[in-house]
């Protein structure tokens, strides 16, 4: 083989990887219901797809007075067959995470994250911390005594890593909103 060869196949592979990798941490739209994502379809190493609503996040509208306080709920719902990776996570695992923006005169505190349950996987050696079926995640918030009053939606992130039983997915994701009356 040539160097010309070799330097063509190499960089031929090297787009490649590259292409397939960059697709696979995209965002979704939850308002409140997940929309698919290209990366949803990606297969692993394994060849199985994870399903596009694997997660789905939803919020229950809150209602706060000026100057006061309140906690919104993110309810993440885990298909059946699979879990995400409870907050702490366990070693080498990505914990499941929500982050919410601030917005006009609202301030979200850091997330309150339920227990995890331990379970063994063929793929660990060593039982994870993990999520299942239903999640409630708390969001402290507060407001300004001089916000505004008027409804307002609080723009939020979920990333989540999801497994079945024998692998583990890329993390990715998911958009989602908590809608926010101040009086």
């Amino acid at each position: 083989m040539t160097k010309k060869t070799i330097s063509l196949t190499l960089a031929l592979s090297l787009s490649l990887i590259l292409s397939a990798c960059s697709g696979a941490e995209k965002a979704q739209t939850n308002t409140p219901v997940n929309q698919p994502d290209e990366a949803a379809e990606a297969a692993t190493p394994t060849g199985k797809n994870l399903p596009a609503d694997v997660v789905r996040a939803e919020a229950a509208s809150v209602e706060l007075k000026s100057g006061g306080s309140a906690e919104a709920v993110v309810k993440l719902k885990v298909l059946k067959g699979y879990h995400i990776n409870g907050n702490p996570a366990s070693k080498f695992q990505i914990a499941t995470s929500v982050d919410v923006e601030q917005s006009e005169g609202i301030t979200a505190g850091q997330p309150i994250y339920p227990p995890s349950v331990m379970k063994k996987f063929t793929f660990s050696e060593q039982p994870i911390a993990v999520y299942e079926d239903e999640v409630m995640i708390k969001i402290p918030l507060k407001t300004a005594g001089a916000a505004q009053k008027g409804e307002r939606q609080l723009k939020g992130k979920v990333r989540f890593q999801a497994c079945d039983d024998e692998v583990c997915y890329p993390p990715r994701n998911l958009e989602s909103s908590i809608p926010v009356t101040i009086k």
